[in-house]
């Protein structure tokens, strides 16, 4: 079955190592307000535009290389980005962050957007899991491409000068 939404988890080595927590505060919020501005002010997999919006990095992986490369940045509603990053929402319900509740309200929007079973999302669940386990015994090299920290800090001092 072809998943307009998955589940991404993100290696244990490239924890914390993305563009919002290295790009400074003001140029991480241009960067993903032009994502939103981009997108119509639109979720890019549900459709949704009234919800909270979240910049969803996007990365492609090389398994016999053990490289990490950021391909785009994705305009996501909360729940859609909640369940890309599954693994850290989780940790969020059990450290009492998130209700119980939450993991099944994303399970419901994962099943309506996919147009799937709950056992569709069961299984999905479980393949992203065995997954992330066997990419979290590497290290991986992260590769920003057109995103590097300093191109993007370059076009922004740039943009700020006009």
């Amino acid at each position: 079955m072809n998943l307009k939404l998955t589940i991404e988890l993100v290696p244990e080595s490239s924890w914390g190592i993305n563009l919002a927590h290295i790009l400074t505060g003001p140029v991480w919020d241009t960067l993903r307000r032009e994502v939103y501005k981009r997108a119509h002010w639109t979720c890019e997999v549900c459709g949704e535009s009234g919800l909270e919006l979240h910049c969803h990095e996007v990365w492609e992986y090389n398994d016999k290389k053990k490289t990490q490369t950021l391909k785009e940045l994705k305009c996501l509603c909360v729940y859609c980005h909640d369940i890309k990053h599954w693994g850290r929402t989780v940790s969020m319900v059990h450290s009492g962050s998130y209700s119980n509740d939450y993991l099944k309200e994303l399970e419901k929007h994962f099943c309506t957007v996919n147009q799937c079973t709950k056992e569709v999302f069961l299984q999905h669940k479980v393949q992203c899991g065995k997954l992330w386990q066997l990419r979290s015994r590497k290290k991986y090299k992260i590769d920003f491409g057109d995103y590097s920290p300093e191109k993007i800090v370059k076009l922004w001092e740039k943009e700020k000068r006009k």
